[in-house]
């Protein structure tokens, strides 16, 4: 099977040996110091921050890796600029992005997202990159395959079907496509409380990730993180969220430099609305 089936299909792919060892060595010396500046030092500390502190650190963070030298060479290996070229037929552009260490909790199945197409053209795509082997008692990453297609466009459904203002908001996409950020922001948290009751535990695939190794994966599909069963070890990663270059400006507000290129952004976001109106008219015929 072609990747790209594969990660159409699933979700996800798995690309093995991306990141240059030594790259993410010295980013883990300058991640590590950035935490300690804040105060966090192990999972206890980190887990005790103070809100405005947790928030400080993650702008300080994200800043790290949108500006530092050795955080953007690493984010600019030829295989994941190569992969996400491909997933979205554009330029890709890091929206967000944050390295941890630590993962002292079970983080329960959930989307990231909400009413994306689980198909290609894409325009958003998360990794998942491992800055150590992670060992099993550490708290693995876990995704639920398929989930992207299944499950996140029948919870879209619930949502609008119990939330007659979100319903009422996904009524105007088709005169307003710009309004689906609103809509995504208002909906997600709904949409996403309903997955972990949803999958079942022999469902989740648990990934056993290396060094180096990172997975892609469409912010729709279910995933979490098993608590770490040993308190010895940590769990270095790193989690990134990229989108397509041509919806950017259009998702921020910004005006583009011509009609045409407005148009273009307004198809490529109605491209990538999950449309259940379809969904929604076989339950009422069914009614």
């Amino acid at each position: 099977m072609d990747w790209r089936e594969e990660y159409s299909d699933l979700g996800f792919i798995v690309v093995e040996n991306v990141l240059s060892y030594a790259l993410i060595d010295a980013h883990l010396v300058e991640a590590t110091a950035l935490l300690r500046e804040y105060g966090a030092v192990d999972a206890s500390t980190m887990a005790a921050l103070p809100m405005a502190t947790d928030d400080a650190l993650m702008v300080a963070m994200l800043d790290l890796h949108q500006r530092g030298e050795i955080a953007r060479r690493l984010l600019a290996s030829p295989i994941i600029r190569s992969i996400l070229r491909q997933l979205f037929e554009a330029k890709p552009v890091l929206a967000f992005a944050r390295s941890a260490l630590w993962q002292p909790e079970d983080m329960l199945a959930h989307v990231d997202t909400a009413f994306r197409s689980p198909d290609p053209p894409y325009s958003i795509c998360r990794t998942w990159c491992a800055l150590e082997d992670i060992h099993p008692d550490s708290g693995r990453f876990y995704l639920v395959p398929g989930t992207h297609r299944s499950l996140a466009p029948r919870l879209c459904s619930e949502v609008l079907n119990e939330r007659a203002d979100l319903l009422a908001l996904f009524e105007q996409l088709a005169d307003a496509p710009e309004s689906w950020r609103r809509l995504h922001n208002l909906a997600w948290p709904f949409v996403s409380a309903k997955v972990a009751e949803r999958i079942e535990p022999d469902e989740r695939i648990a990934l056993d990730l290396k060094k180096g190794d990172v997975v892609f994966f469409n912010p729709a599909v279910a995933h979490g993180a098993f608590a770490c069963t040993d308190a010895r070890l940590t769990r270095k990663m790193m989690i990134c969220e990229w989108t397509a270059q041509r919806a950017s400006g259009f998702e921020r507000g910004e005006p583009f430099a011509s009609p045409r290129a407005h148009a273009r952004a307004i198809s490529a976001q109605q491209n990538n609305l999950i449309d259940i109106r379809p969904i929604l008219a076989a339950r009422a015929a069914s009614r």
